[in-house]
């Protein structure tokens, strides 16, 4: 009997393969081979293409159906000099190979349909959270609504960085900005329109506690509550219009948001607006942006007004953030092609970011103004068949990351005389902040 269960299964088998090729090509819908679509990704050779799948985005026939599954492995290791130190290899993790993040990628398309998942593991530090999750309709090629958790259209998009690392604008929440809403986008006469609200941030992940404030397990920095200060972001608008070029755009982003406090129900709100240009020519590509934030009458749980919002991200402990403040970006690449083996091409960039703060404290009788934050990052990414390296030699002054002393003031009133401690009478904010390096390589398999 088993015999005979064998051999009617195989003639099965066999005879269900023509039968399914044959229903694949009288299907007016394209269905190539199932593991083509399923596995066949191009990543391509920059980190626009590399850290943002979504392809159910990209596509623009409405005529296909598909599904892709994917994601990455990725390994860092660092090398630092901060404030005036050098820390050797293998010294408190700080310097070891760590497994950085692994994730995983979902995209399905069928007929208009879209979806798009992406979760996020970082075990070094125990945390794991969804960075987007939606749905959405291509109504034509010009034309396409997204629901759920998307990514908020401010400012360059996909992203105003070719590093590993963000520029400054990442660090407040105003580049590759995650929401929970819908992303209205449509294409007409060479402009590319965007409309979206969001009623919230994304929702929290998970984290060890000992490192962060629950509300911090995410993937893009928001303002969080935390003990005596538990205000969140809600209700929020974005506009933007972008020119389309022949190699690039320019744009403007407008936004605007509540700033709620969930213990005496005050609210306070966000404006922010950017202008942005991004063009290439052949192998170069540059991009500029130009933008400005300020958090008007936001306050804490004693209804005291504040000149710094705190905003958390990855699970780790939030940071002071300037209530009000300037940034202007640049960044410029060129890929260099090449037949190295499995490596086809070097990516070399420099991005620099200025952030100007507006705000002020008293202290012995003087006033002054918090200090300016600079972020430069010159590196190169590596692309070899799957595999992705970056080589970054990340510099910051007043930089959250980029210090021995994560967070703190950085990104507020910057960091004091003495770095380690708060700003106070006998802290005056330093007008001689160091400027910290960090050697920061990132290997990553993509599949």
């Amino acid at each position: 009997m088993r015999r005979l269960y064998h051999h009617l299964f195989f003639h099965f088998i066999l005879i269900s393969i023509p039968i399914l090729s044959i229903g694949s090509t009288l299907d007016s819908i394209n269905r190539e081979s199932p593991l083509n679509y399923l596995f066949n990704k191009d990543y391509g050779t920059s980190k626009a293409t590399l850290e943002f799948a979504n392809f159910a985005a990209q596509e623009t026939k409405k005529d296909t159906s598909w599904l892709k599954i994917g994601g990455a492995l990725r390994l860092n290791t660092i090398y630092t000099h901060f404030e005036g130190q050098t820390f050797p290899l293998g010294t408190e993790l700080r310097n070891d190979w760590t497994w950085d993040t692994w994730r995983i990628n979902v995209d399905s398309y069928s007929d208009g349909l879209q979806l798009s998942f992406e979760y996020r593991f970082y075990p070094t530090f125990n945390t794991h959270f969804l960075k987007y999750g939606w749905i959405g309709y291509r109504f034509n090629p010009s034309t396409n609504l997204q629901f759920g958790i998307t990514q908020v259209p401010f400012g360059l998009l996909t992203y105003a960085s070719h590093s590993w690392w963000f520029t400054t604008p990442y660090y407040v929440g105003l580049e590759d900005d995650h929401q929970i809403g819908f992303n209205f986008t449509k294409e007409y006469e060479g402009w590319r329109f965007n409309l979206a609200y969001f009623l919230l941030s994304e929702p929290r992940g998970t984290n060890e506690l000992s490192f962060g404030v629950p509300a911090s397990a995410r993937y893009s920095y928001d303002v969080v509550p935390v003990p005596g200060n538990t205000n969140i972001e809600r209700r929020q608008l974005n506009l933007r219009a972008a020119k389309l070029l022949k190699s690039g755009e320019i744009g403007l982003s407008l936004q605007t948001h509540e700033v709620y406090n969930q213990q005496t129900t005050h609210t306070g709100r966000q404006f922010a607006g950017a202008v942005h240009y991004e063009n290439n020519w052949g192998r170069w590509n540059l991009k500029t942006q130009a933008l400005y934030y300020n958090f008007k009458d936001v306050r804490d749980d004693a209804d005291t007004p504040l000149s710094f919002v705190q905003m958390g991200a990855y699970g780790f402990g939030t940071y002071d953030v300037a209530a009000e403040a300037a940034m202007y970006t640049v960044g410029i690449s060129y890929d260099i092609p090449v037949s190295w083996g499995p490596v086809r091409n070097i990516q070399v960039y420099t991005d620099y970011t200025y952030m100007e703060k507006f705000g002020e404290i008293e202290l012995n009788g003087t006033t002054q103004r918090f200090a300016p934050t600079h972020m430069l990052v010159p590196g190169a990414l590596v692309s070899a068949g799957k595999i992705f390296c970056y080589f970054d030699i990340a510099q910051g002054r007043n930089q959250p990351w980029i210090s021995d002393i994560f967070g703190g003031n950085a990104l507020g009133t910057g960091r004091g005389v003495n770095y380690q401690e708060p700003i106070s009478s006998t802290n005056p904010i330093s007008d001689k902040a160091a400027w910290n390096t960090r050697l920061n390589i990132n290997l990553g398999y993509y599949f």
